[in-house]
């Protein structure tokens, strides 16, 4: 196992367990349960992109485990799209910011923060912090995983990850897009308004008519 294997490793439990940690500090302390990604009853449009979403997050987890200790062997197999060490770091790096933002907007979100559509609370719209910045950090935090376990074991296996995974978070701000807009309206057609979507030059508007 290589040093980048090591440091892969680490930032996979980092991420792991601030995840968890969320998950049940909100369960134990505000009797929350954050996780509804594909639960109860919602739109088609919305459950299927959740599903999506559980599907590729999934993969992205199995790709990411399996790329730490089998890399070579699977490399080997279906082949190197590039094979540099210094790459692999910048691949480390990258997913060593996306961990920290993700991390970063749970903590700022507060009892706010969901694992998919809640339909049945009405939460909080936070709009400082990180969130002065990007409507969806968290899933900048995400992209930037996905990029960075790509960059980091780069063969067709992690593409076709990082290009699924993409895929299925964007179609999912869009459905959380849509739920926001009915939750909080006008106060949130402003705040799309003057904060990107992603960050810097993804700043894509949504328009009310999208809810």
């Amino acid at each position: 196992m290589q040093i980048t294997d090591i440091i892969s490793m680490v930032l996979l439990i980092i991420f792991g367990t601030g995840y968890i940690l969320k998950l049940v500090l909100l369960k134990q302390r505000e009797k929350i349960n954050a996780n509804v990604l594909a639960k109860g009853t919602k739109d088609f449009s919305i459950y299927s992109a959740e599903m999506f979403v559980r599907v590729s997050s999934s993969l992205w987890l199995l790709a990411w485990v399996s790329e730490i200790i089998f890399h070579h062997q699977i490399s080997s197999v279906i082949g190197f799209l590039f094979n540099n060490i210094y790459t692999a770091y910048i691949g480390i790096m990258i997913t060593a910011v996306g961990v920290g933002i993700f991390i970063l907007a749970t903590i700022v979100m507060k009892s706010s923060w969901r694992v998919g559509i809640d339909k049945t609370t009405k939460t909080t719209l936070v709009t400082d912090g990180i969130y002065n910045f990007s409507r969806n950090p968290a899933f900048v935090g995400f992209n930037l995983m996905f990029i960075g376990l790509f960059a980091t074991y780069a063969n067709l296996f992690t593409l076709i990850v990082l290009v699924i995974n993409l895929l299925a978070f964007h179609l999912l701000i869009l459905q959380e897009e849509k739920h926001l807009f009915s939750m909080f309206g006008d106060e949130y057609e402003r705040y799309t308004r003057k904060v990107p979507r992603y960050f810097l030059i993804f700043y894509w508007t949504v328009k009310s008519s999208n809810h």
